[in-house]
């Protein structure tokens, strides 16, 4: 292979996951730790909550050219959660136009061992759950391609303030188990599954279930920034104990997904609900493999696809 093109990601420094959209129309990638502004720009650290921002860049593609063009690729804003990996959704009937994403540091904290100030470990643990991110990607590209005042231009790409994120109805939360780490959608794209380091289960979430909540305004309450969050119960779908450490799940052919357990160092498989198996047989484990390691990521063959 030959490296086609470098691409700085504008206004961000940190990256840590990356997916494509169903059509490679965009790369998509979101922060880790996120910046305190664009080009150039600093904020004490003792500003983070007011200054520091996240993002999730969609990254124009250009099949014909091969190349990534900034000039058609756009950003939405984040909280200064630190945005971890991330997922797009399949098949408009289910989770199409969504984007996911697992934020930790839902607390807020930056640290400060030599202030007396908890470290990150433990600062960044204390809420009982973070945010899955659902962000509605198709809804957001129509509105950079509308144009208008509401779209600023920063360090070379169009951007979607956080305020009007939230107020266009771009960006919502789900509770989820804390200190979450994979993001995996089904191959069908009914189910976004995932696992919180510190939950000895797998979370599985109904995309169909997640619209029906935002049409309906089924939030239990908003965030510091005026993000609304959905009820937990009203979205959930199921439940699986697999194990310590879950982090990552990937899928096969059979309507299965294998999660990485960091702790147990083993891989645990368990059946996906309908229309992979019928209720009966649904969201149970199957089996553990051990393997002689911390597994952490781990794939199947084509796993991110319709047809794993």
């Amino acid at each position: 292979f030959k490296t086609k093109q470098i691409v700085k990601t504008p206004n961000v420094v940190t990256d840590h996951s990356g997916f494509l959209t169903e059509n490679s129309e965009y790369f998509v990638t979101s922060t880790f730790q996120p910046p305190p502004g664009g080009p150039g720009t600093y904020a004490p650290i003792e500003q983070y909550k007011e200054r520091y921002r996240g993002a999730m860049t969609f990254h124009a593609f250009d099949r014909k050219a091969g190349r990534i063009r900034l000039d058609k690729s756009f950003q939405i804003e984040l909280p200064p959660y630190w945005q971890d990996l991330s997922a797009g959704g399949k098949d408009d009937t289910h989770s199409g136009g969504m984007a996911f994403c697992n934020p930790l540091n839902t607390e807020l904290a930056w640290g400060g061992d030599a202030e007396g100030k908890p470290p990150m470990e433990i600062a960044a643990s204390m809420n009982e759950m973070d945010f899955l991110h659902v962000i509605l990607w198709r809804k957001a590209e129509a509105l950079v391609k509308a144009g208008g005042p509401k779209i600023v231009e920063r360090g070379g790409i169009r951007v979607i303030p956080l305020e009007v994120a939230r107020d266009e109805g771009l960006l919502y939360f789900v509770p989820e188990s804390k200190s979450p780490h994979g993001c995996d959608v089904t191959p069908g794209g009914e189910y976004i599954i995932t696992a919180g380091k510190l939950d000895p289960h797998v979370t599985a979430y109904s995309a169909k279930k997640i619209r029906a909540a935002i049409e309906a305004k089924n939030f239990e309450k908003k965030d510091p920034y005026g993000i609304p969050i959905l009820k937990y119960d009203a979205v959930r779908e199921a439940y699986v104990e697999v194990g310590l450490g879950p982090l990552h799940t990937c899928f096969d052919d059979k309507g299965q997904g294998y999660t990485s357990l960091f702790l147990d160092s083993a891989i645990a498989r368990f059946t996906l609900g309908p229309p992979y198996h019928p209720p009966e047989k649904a969201w149970k484990l199957v089996d553990k493999v051990e393997v002689n390691y911390n597994i952490g990521h781990l794939q199947t063959p084509a796993s991110h696809t319709r047809s794993p």
